[in-house]
């Protein structure tokens, strides 16, 4: 006779601990759910007779017969997280595609993925609960795998199975895609801003025009006819190219064009899974230009490579993006990828213009919000540790509160990779997380509270 959840659910507390509800989950005839112990969160699972799942578990902390029932309570580790997102279809990553809203975050701290879901039933939009770069895993001594287990966890803890993704972004070597690719990312943000030549901005014209002729005739001959003397509709608006922006844009991107063409059809153009392929365009000091993107965008299309979103950051480009922000829109949509907008909680002011220029096909990436979250807190209830918060961020606090200025706000929002880092002096790694920790369900409250009105202008 197969298992029912009744008998399965009551022998996990009769055995394992308190069972979290919403967890409870059916896994190839067995169950499977979170349990409260004496311990902490722990991961139990029920069966009844023989089961090839049952050497699969790794660090088993205590086994159990109820009657006929066998339980076993497991560690959260990486190998059991990685068979839950096997065993159970939406614990696991999935691809956003390019049509419809989704909203990323950073949860440096990892104490936010189990209460963000709250806010994503029966919306709209689809949460990227993991958007983790090779920096910021320096940065904090938090690796990719880590990262992606600890949304796992709090979306089984939640029996989320509305679909989330997961943003390995910011990687720039073959080795950081294939370690994203195995750890079940379903999106992968690649970088290719190494390969972008700013040197070619300081050129004269005549200097850009000897080394364009370097390239031989047939290539030259074909970039003009594609592009000079011609109109490209664009939405509400119309590219066009002169000879010397053609120029410029092939010296200054072609390599970076070549590049991402070789990584997608080394590695993500034939995977067995959906995946969403990212490209990260901004650099600091450069202004990207509608003709700039719009020759990316359409190069790229060209050569079959299928783009879910171009990456644009707005503290990075600030510029292009409020002057040119509908333009860099419709040239999105044309193509048929989205724009995702990397600190968008801190950087943009405008998303719903965003929205309407990308017809709601869009992603935002909540970088800091959580981050925040925590920081507001620790401002309200411990002035002590928010002085010593202040100090590794490079701001000024008096009397419990940061001074009014913009940069100190912002300092403390860009200042977790300092905050956070156990080789900087000074951090308070430990002491945040312990004091989250401590205000669980405070933290939860201003989590809800802050990304809920943000959401709201989406």
């Amino acid at each position: 006779m197969a298992l029912k959840q009744l008998t399965a659910v009551a022998a996990l507390n009769e055995a394992a601990g308190k069972v979290i509800e919403a967890s409870v989950c059916e896994a190839q005839g067995t169950y499977l759910a979170l349990v409260e112990t004496e311990a902490g969160k722990r991961l139990a699972w029920a069966a009844q007779g023989e089961s090839a799942l049952s050497k699969l578990w790794k660090d088993v902390e205590k086994e159990a017969d109820v009657k006929d029932v066998h339980v076993a309570v497991m560690a959260l580790n990486a190998n059991n997280a990685a068979l839950v997102r096997r065993l159970v279809k939406w614990a696991a990553p999935t691809a956003c595609g390019t049509k419809g809203a989704s909203v990323g975050f950073s949860d440096w701290l990892g104490a936010a993925d189990a209460v963000v879901t709250d806010l994503f039933a029966k919306r709209q939009l689809k949460p990227v609960l993991v958007d983790f770069t090779p920096e910021d895993s320096a940065a904090i001594g938090r690796n990719f795998l880590e990262a992606v287990d600890t949304a796992t966890w709090g979306v089984l803890e939640k029996g989320y199975k509305e679909g989330y993704g997961a943003n390995a972004a910011g990687l720039k070597s073959e080795e950081e895609i294939v370690k994203a690719l195995l750890y079940g990312y379903s999106m992968i943000g690649f970088d290719c801003s190494d390969k972008i030549n700013l040197s070619i901005e300081k050129l004269s014209d005549e200097a850009v025009e000897k080394r364009f002729e370097q390239f031989n005739e047939t290539f030259r001959a074909a970039l003009y006819a594609s592009y000079l003397n011609a109109e490209f509709k664009v939405g509400t608006n119309k590219i066009t190219f002169t000879e010397n922006q053609l120029q410029r844009i092939v010296l200054e991107y072609g390599e970076a064009i070549m590049h991402v063409q070789f990584i997608y059809n080394s590695y993500l153009k034939n995977t067995p899974w959906d995946i969403d392929f990212e490209l990260d365009l901004s650099k600091p000091g450069k202004v990207l230009t509608p003709q700039e993107h719009y020759l990316i965008g359409n190069e790229l299309q060209r050569n079959g490579i299928k783009l879910a979103a171009i990456c644009l950051d707005p503290l990075k480009d600030a510029e292009a993006l409020q002057e040119n922000l509908q333009l860099h829109c419709e040239i999105a949509d044309t193509f048929g990828y989205r724009l995702s907008f990397a600190n968008a909680d801190i950087a943009m002011t405008d998303t719903a213009a965003a929205m309407k220029y990308l017809k709601g096909k869009v992603h935002f990436k909540m970088n800091n919000i959580l981050w925040m979250s925590a920081v507001k807190l620790v401002q309200a209830l411990d002035a002590d540790l928010f002085g010593k918060l202040c100090a590794v961020c490079g701001c000024e606090a008096v009397d419990g509160a940061v001074c009014g200025r913009m940069e100190n706000g912002r300092a403390l929002a860009l200042g977790y990779k300092k905050a956070l880092d156990v080789k900087v002096e000074g951090n308070v790694a430990e002491a945040m997380k312990a004091f989250l920790a401590a205000h669980h369900d405070e933290y939860a409250a201003e989590v809800l509270k802050n990304v809920g009105a943000h959401l709201k202008s989406i």
